[in-house]
């Protein structure tokens, strides 16, 4: 305590005129010294980083990275802390040129272990960003999934199974997939049930000194172009490095070098959950070309691997079958030399142990193994020979038929060469353009201050806080009727959302037009509006019981496409704001079948729309989609060719709104347009309901634009039932969503059918859709199994 706490005046002038002796200099004559210094000038205070979003620890972490991640703008660094967190919901980016920075892969850590929604933890659709200096672990499903991205930039992360090699752990640690311009260095995945780097249908990639160990597939390149894999570390996996070519799919896979790695004691046991591709891959294999093209692998150190150090095959030696006529199974162009070898092919296993028997007269099964099954109607030709040149001796053979007779250990079969492959030079980043200043709170204020009965469409490229600001309806706390301007409209079929009721309404500008298009999403112009509400009846025997109104989502067409806008009704009716991080809501009603129900209903956040309504729209010279957009899902031809009551009439809904001059284009025959039925409706045939309804839940991401597009099966109602559709097509990546069945769809037995089981789960990594719903569609699981079982055939 200071000794003079009753004289601050005092002691004040004191310390001045103490403060200025020390400047000036004083003395006992009076006398003032000089000159007189100038007063050093202050530096300015440093100003923050505008780009720079800093998310603190604290409780509600979760939410203040996903709002980060969703509002963020082109620019932006968003930085972690030190410290462990969980995270219960997927996380996704939809923005060019952020990234996101944590403060290392050991002191930042994002704990995934209780999601309970979306297919994969994070996920990124945008071009140009960098995620670095962080820890995924426990991913229920997949880790880090890149899509449709142009600029992939992962550094220093790890995504980590805690578990070890399990067979509940998701299947992808890392994974870019249709995606351009990818770089993955200096990260460690550990764990994964198919492949820890997984990168497909992509081209130009650098997969660069990462360490991958206890996956199945430890590094996997498929069905991709233009390739780099070269200074990491594999090792403890089942397989160390894979490049494959599978059939059905957007790319061919050609042109990978895989050069200076350690592939090394790669002896886990497969515990790919079975029907994965991976699974046919031994146990003890050091790296395996599966049907891909020109493969150069060379200066690696390819040691302790029990099986065999390179294994080169056809597709064919899976045992499954394809329908894809453009699809070459066999690998073409290979050229291994110059990698050291020691301690391979000790003790074959797997497939690799049945292999092995065929060389047993031979001296044992070979480091390098390939099975000629492509050349056994006749060798190839000089330019696409299976060629191995070492300065090592190191043993090499070839089996050329399925009943292994022509084994041979013939080093003469691959003395040949190729030509080195060029070197994958990645593209310069692109600048993104500088938009429009965006506009401030207070202008968008203005913008969402509707005047008038007419919906507010000044507000369309802004998101107004409050749904009233669209003025959409005549009552702002009523979203269910009374729509000002705007068109009622109701589907053939029904989208599940764990039994919500919805309430659809398209506003169209005045003067503005849409235009009919015969399969895809009708077309819409700029400034159209399309409002969902979703509600939960309390009782579905009783409508006099009422509704809880829960959300009301909207589409808006802006200048630069689709925005998806999530609004949350308040519970007390009073209006909806927007919750662009989502929500849950606990809902309880009473089924139609009379017992009561519950569920902790989902409101996706405004990113996870992207992951049913985005679509790829633009495509590369090489055929890598690049570019994602949303579109809606409903309004499509076949969807809307229905009546509704319009006032006083039912009228056909398409015709109805080319009465009101807002539709352009539809033909005069209604009856011409394909339309998908009623899934409830019963006097239709059994593979039309069953189709509708996998159309409308299903093939808006299982459609060659979708985010489903890599798996090859397509679900639109037009198709063909046949192996695109799912008939006895086994999965691509259905990790452990698979089952350990073989087959999408098995006519004639649904119990053993990838699709159904799906369908029938509520687990986060195995439930289609991954998304919208929380609870499983009894009805529809029995409908789809009934038209599975009245097939017949069965699967080879």
């Amino acid at each position: 305590m200071p000794a003079y706490p009753r004289f601050p005046g005092l002691v004040r002038a004191c310390v001045v005129f103490l403060g200025l002796c020390t400047l000036y200099g004083c003395s006992d004559s009076g006398d003032t010294l000089s000159p007189t210094p100038q007063p050093v000038p202050l530096e300015p205070a440093e100003e923050p980083d505008p780009n720079l979003v800093t998310i603190a620890p604290g409780d509600d972490f979760q939410q203040r990275l996903l709002e980060a991640m969703i509002n963020a703008e082109p620019g932006q660094t968003i930085e972690l802390p030190e410290g462990e967190f969980e995270i219960d919901a997927a996380l996704s980016l939809d923005v060019d040129n952020v990234t996101i920075r944590g403060q290392g892969h050991e002191s930042t850590v994002l704990n995934f272990a209780t999601q309970v929604s979306g297919g994969e933890s994070i996920l990124i659709t945008s071009n140009n960003v960098l995620l670095e200096n962080f820890a995924v672990i426990d991913p229920p499903s997949d880790g880090i999934k890149f899509k449709f991205s142009n600029g992939v930039t992962m550094k220093s992360l790890r995504v980590e199974w805690t578990c070890g090699a399990c067979v509940e752990n998701g299947a992808y640690g890392l994974y870019p997939v249709q995606t351009e311009n990818v770089l993955i260095e200096d990260s460690i995945v550990v764990g994964a049930s198919d492949a820890g780097i997984y990168v497909g249908q992509s081209d130009k990639i650098i997969v660069r000194r990462n360490t991958v160990s206890l996956n199945v597939a430890g590094i996997e390149i498929e069905n991709s172009t233009n390739s780099d894999v070269y200074d990491n570390l594999a090792e403890n996996n089942t397989g160390g490095i894979l490049v494959f070519d599978l059939p059905n799919l957007s790319i061919d896979g050609e042109r990978s070098r895989i050069f200076n790695n350690i592939v090394r004691n790669n002896n886990t046991g497969n515990f790919a959950p079975e029907g994965n591709i991976v699974g046919v891959v031994p146990a003890g294999t050091g790296l395996l070309a599966m049907a891909f093209d020109d493969v150069e692998i060379f200066g690696n150190t390819i040691e302790g691997n029990q099986s065999a150090a390179i294994i080169i095959v056809s597709f064919d030696i899976s045992g499954l079958t394809t329908d894809d006529v453009t699809y070459d199974p066999d690998p073409r162009r290979i050229h291994v030399h110059d990698n050291v070898y020691s301690n391979n092919a000790s003790d074959p296993q797997d497939l690799a142990g049945d292999v092995a028997s065929l060389f047993a007269a031979l001296g044992g099964l070979p480091e390098i193994v390939y099975d000629g099954l492509g050349e056994n109607g006749g060798a190839f030709a000089d330019t696409d020979r299976i060629c191995i040149n070492e300065d090592q001796s190191v043993s090499r053979g070839v089996v050329f038929h399925p009943d292994g007779s022509g084994s041979s250990i013939d080093q003469s079969f691959f003395a040949c060469a190729h030509a080195s492959l060029p070197e994958v030079v990645l593209d310069t980043p692109e600048v993104i353009a500088e938009g429009e200043i965006p506009p401030t709170e207070e202008e968008i204020e203005q913008l969402c201050t509707p005047v008038g009965s007419m919906p507010n469409f000044d507000a369309a490229e802004v998101s107004c806080r409050q749904l009233s600001g669209y003025n959409l309806f005549a009552d702002n706390e009523e979203p269910r009727s009374a729509a000002n301007d705007g068109i009622h409209y109701e589907l053939t079929t029904e989208l599940f959302t764990d039994y919500a009721e919805k309430y659809r309404f398209i506003f169209v500008p005045d003067g503005s037009q849409g235009a009919y298009s015969t399969r895809d999403v009708l077309d819409w112009p700029i400034g159209t509006i399309i409002a969902k509400t979703f509600t939960m009846p309390n009782d579905f025997l009783n409508s006099a019981a009422g509704e809880v109104i829960i959300e009301t989502r909207i589409m808006i067409h802006r200048n630069d496409g689709w925005v998806t806008l999530p609004y949350i009704w308040r519970e007390d009716g009073s209006g909806a704001d927007l919750t662009v991080a989502g929500g849950r809501r606990t809902l309880s009603w009473i089924h139609s079948d009379g017992s009561s129900r519950s569920t902790d209903y989902v409101i996706p956040d405004a990113n996870s729309c992207k992951t049913c309504h985005g679509v790829t729209r633009a495509e590369t010279g090489s055929g890598v989609n690049t570019e994602t957009v949303n579109l809606p899902i409903g309004p499509k031809a076949r969807f809307l060719n229905r009546d509704n009551v319009y006032g006083s009439e039912t009228v056909n809904q398409l015709e109805y709104m080319a009465a009101q001059g807002v539709l352009a284009g539809l033909p005069t025959d209604l009856a011409s347009i394909e339309t998908a039925p009623d899934w409830e409706d019963t006097a239709v045939s059994l593979e039309g309901r069953a189709k509708a309804y996998l159309d409308i839940n299903c093939a808006h991401c299982h459609s060659p634009g979708g985010f489903a597009s890599n798996s090859g099966m397509f679900l639109e109602f037009w198709r063909t039932v046949d192996t695109t559709y799912g008939i006895c097509k086994a999965p691509v990546a259905a990790g452990a969503g698979s089952g350990g069945l073989q087959f999408d769809f098995v006519p004639g037995d649904a119990d053993q059918s990838i699709t159904l089981f799906r369908m029938d789960s509520n687990e986060p990594d195995v439930r289609m859709p991954e998304i919208g719903r929380s609870i499983i569609h009894d009805e529809a699981v029995a409908l789809v199994r009934e038209w599975v079982n009245s097939q017949i055939g069965g699967c080879n």
